[in-house]
């Protein structure tokens, strides 16, 4: 099988969603809608990433695998292309691999003795926690001469076994070893490198000021959130992070850069092609690695599926920075918010003055129109009852362009339970 026939595989998949009769069914159905979304956005910036590729034959067995990464130099893709006189067999992955959340599409081909071809494909969705929440497949025998594209074949939804709960040794262990199967191929191509194709590698533009943050990439791939200074000479070597932080093991070419402690820490929105600057987002996380690290620290960033709004949240315990900001064609960053008031504004009148607290926030969602839903929990820092939510809220806010600049403003909020 060729490059493409994958990209005609990848569009060509259906996304048979289940009758809503259960709040389950609903969840699982919006899970796949989202996964496939990301597919197609993941498909589109193909031609733009950095691609290795290694062909290699053995005993009448051409293989060829194939690895893509954006330009914070995340894996978003890994596909392998077996083929023989008998027939053939593809096997794409593809997704967040960091989050679990993934996509498998197989399809075996095999010669038969009439000369027709019979064609087996699967394709199978893991939620964000790594879980097996649908499996479609289809079966098709073609004539000699026929042509095998299976988009007018039917999917048939597969019966999935219920998993144990809590999950099995075993479970665990195969569910590690389906994802770690992707990473493996993607890190022998790229140690074996150079890439086939990359894009960002003759650029320079503003890229001795920064270093982009992992995982914090656009849809399109086009855009991504970097970490900087602000003075006017930086050795990146400084900052590079010899020493594990969860396991305190040294780490042999590392790609993470670390600037804890420095005073003039700047965080940026970039353009990735250009690697341009397009401004400041008013924040100051100090790693390219987003965590979790120790210490409650993280980094979340999540943008509209169009990739025009984004919002960057950072918290240390219960240290918060919060932020949204809009790019639009040029590309030019027209502004950035700060969203943490608008939490301390929804959150405080509902904390008694003699009870001490902190607050986590979620970024639930962004999108195309501005709107933003945010979901702040409420922690006791009472020394019996450390950690334990008091209460959750959701938070919708809305991004504004006025004559003044951008601007937020709170929709509604409501009181959530707890367990959510």
């Amino acid at each position: 099988m060729n490059r493409n026939s994958t990209i005609l595989l990848f569009f060509g998949f259906a996304v048979v969603l289940m009758p809503r009769n259960t709040s389950g069914a609903a969840s699982v159905d919006e899970q796949v809608k989202k996964l496939a979304e990301r597919c197609k956005q993941i498909e589109a910036q193909l031609d733009r990433s950095v691609h290795y590729l290694r062909k290699t034959e053995a005993n009448g067995v051409t293989t060829i695998e194939q690895a893509w990464f954006n330009g914070a130099g995340d894996l978003i893709k890994v596909a392998i292309d077996r083929t023989e006189p008998s027939g053939g067999e593809l096997t794409e992955y593809s997704g967040d691999f960091f989050h679990r959340e993934m996509f498998i599409l197989t399809r075996k081909e095999s010669r038969l003795a009439d000369g027709g071809t019979q064609v087996d494909e699967s394709r199978a969705y893991f939620s964000n926690d790594g879980d097996l929440i649908r499996k479609l497949t289809k079966n098709a025998h073609f004539k000699a001469g026929e042509s095998t594209d299976t988009a007018r074949i039917p999917n048939t939804v597969a019966d999935l076994p219920k998993p144990n709960d809590p999950r099995t040794q075993e479970e665990r262990d195969k569910k590690d070893e389906i994802f770690s199967k992707p990473e493996q191929i993607a890190g022998a191509l790229e140690t074996a490198g150079p890439p086939a194709f990359d894009p960002f590698t003759k650029v320079k533009g503003d890229s001795e000021k920064f270093r982009v943050i992992h995982r914090t990439v656009s849809p399109d791939g086009r855009y991504a959130i970097a970490l900087g200074f602000a003075r006017a000479q930086i050795n990146w070597d400084d900052f590079v992070e010899k020493t594990d932080v969860m396991t305190g093991e040294p780490k042999e070419g590392s790609h993470t850069y670390t600037a804890r402690g420095e005073q003039d820490v700047q965080n940026y929105v970039v353009d990735l092609a250009q690697k341009k600057i397009l401004g400041e987002t008013g924040c100051d996380y100090f790693s390219t690695e987003p965590g979790p690290r120790p210490g409650f620290v993280s980094c979340e960033v999540k943008w509209s599926p169009d990739s025009t709004k984004f919002v960057q949240e950072w918290e240390q315990k219960i240290y918060i920075d919060c932020v949204a900001g809009e790019i639009v064609p040029g590309p030019k960053l027209i502004g950035v918010v700060d969203l943490e008031k608008q939490i301390d504004k929804a959150t405080s009148a509902l904390v008694k003055k003699s009870q001490p607290a902190g607050v986590w926030v979620t970024v639930d969602q962004v999108n195309n129109d501005g709107t933003i839903v945010i979901k702040p929990v409420v922690v006791s820092r009472a020394e019996d009852h450390n950690w334990e939510p008091l209460f959750t809220l959701s938070e919708k806010l809305r991004l504004r362009r006025t004559p003044g600049g951008l601007r937020v403003e709170t929709v509604n909020i409501k009181r959530l339970p707890n367990e959510e």
